[in-house]
């Protein structure tokens, strides 16, 4: 009997590794589900929701200030979640009007959101983490994909940089299976969240995020999802990182899992045979 549960086990491990993204790949190949993509010049406020991030604002800011898209039609709003850092000084005396700072209590980062999203009125939101730099071109690629009327939501694609050690090549490995993962998901039409460090959504789909949400880029997506619009995922917006431990990793994970049983709660139409995400 232990041999036979063995044998199972095994069998279900090899199977969620490569036994299902080699079938999902297939699909991909013969259902695909392409979208007209055409940059038309758009208003859009990019909000950065940060907590104690003094070493990476600056960097983030000169990335998206140093963007190839239209500086008439673009403004960032900085939401500081109880930042105590010298964050909110940097934020404060940066050389560009377009940059403003919304200065909160600490209440988390669904909060955080939800009180920026109250603050702009721009067609598009783009949402991103402190930590990442964009691609020149990125903000450029989104909205081009917004061109498609079906799509509500687009999701670029976070590049980790190789790293020096194993463990950080290891960690870049991983990223490279899921993001194969991630774009035949897309051709059929069946994404499962964006990158939190790096999406953009349409303000009428962008509804307040409650306080306990821990995927904020899960958690809006399919709000958009269930009002009948695409979630995308664009390869070419590429926004960068540094690899971290896979201890971190791992603790990313867990914090992933857990989130991802609070959205089921929100959505139990995932959970009907009849929603294409359901077998993923």
């Amino acid at each position: 009997m232990t041999a036979v549960i063995f044998v199972i086990a095994t069998l279900l491990v090899l199977y969620v590794l490569f036994g299902y993204p080699l079938l999902l790949s297939v699909w991909a190949k013969i259902l695909p589900r392409p979208i007209r993509k055409q940059f038309v010049p758009t208003r859009i406020s990019i909000l950065i929701p940060v907590r104690n991030g003094v070493h990476w604002i600056r960097p983030k800011l000169d990335s998206l200030l140093s963007s190839d898209y239209p500086p008439e039609l673009l403004d960032i709003l900085v939401i500081s979640d109880g930042s105590t850092d010298g964050t909110n000084e940097i934020v404060e005396s940066y050389p560009d009007p377009r940059v403003q700072l919304l200065a909160l209590p600490p209440g988390g980062k669904a909060t955080a959101v939800t009180r920026g999203l109250e603050r702009v009125s721009a067609e598009i939101v783009v949402l991103t983490d402190v930590r990442q730099t964009f691609d020149s071109q990125a903000l450029r690629t989104m909205i081009a994909c917004f061109a498609d009327p079906s799509v509500g939501v687009v999701t670029g694609e976070l590049v980790i940089r190789s790293g020096l050690s194993l463990e950080e090549y290891n960690t870049g490995l991983y990223w490279r299976y899921e993001k194969w993962i991630r774009r035949n998901l897309n051709r059929i039409d069946a994404m499962l969240g964006a990158t939190g460090s790096i999406y953009a959504i349409r303000r009428t789909l962008a509804t307040p995020i409650p306080p306990d949400i821990l995927l904020d880029d899960v958690y809006l997506p399919f709000k958009a999802a269930f009002a009948g619009t695409r979630i995308y995922f664009e390869d070419q917006a590429k926004a960068y990182d540094s690899p971290t431990s896979l201890e971190t990793e791992f603790w990313r994970k867990v914090r992933t899992q857990a989130g991802v049983y609070q959205i089921m709660g929100h959505f139990h139409a995932l959970l009907w045979p009849g929603n294409r995400r359901c077998v993923h």
